[in-house]
């Protein structure tokens, strides 16, 4: 399989921690760095690669093709694993939000 390596994490991806290590800052050329809508844009879409990977190798495992049903499973939790990750993340952004809300000024 052309996306995923023998230990089920998207090519070029050597870190097994990458997706925490996306939503920590970057630094960037922006005066105040990489502004949280970019951040929690390029984790989506991270993870929508995840879950892309992972429906690759079902379809190539069920195919036939040089995918093996461990590959198929890993990808598939790290999908799940990432998606998990990503509510945790918005549940507590929207608590945090309810919470500025309701302060008194």
């Amino acid at each position: 399989m052309s996306q995923i390596n023998g230990m089920g994490t998207p090519l070029g991806v050597t870190d097994p921690l990458f997706l925490m290590k996306t939503l920590s800052p970057k630094p960037s050329n922006e005066v105040g760095g990489l502004s949280f809508e970019k951040l929690m844009l390029n984790s989506m879409g991270e993870v929508a690669g995840l879950e892309q990977n992972a429906q690759t190798a079902i379809g190539e495992n069920l195919a036939g093709a040089d995918v093996t049903l461990a590959e198929s499973v890993i990808a598939m939790r790290e999908a799940e694993l990432a998606t998990r990750l990503m509510l945790q993340v918005q549940r507590k952004v929207v608590d945090a939000w309810k919470e500025l809300k309701n302060m008194q000024m």
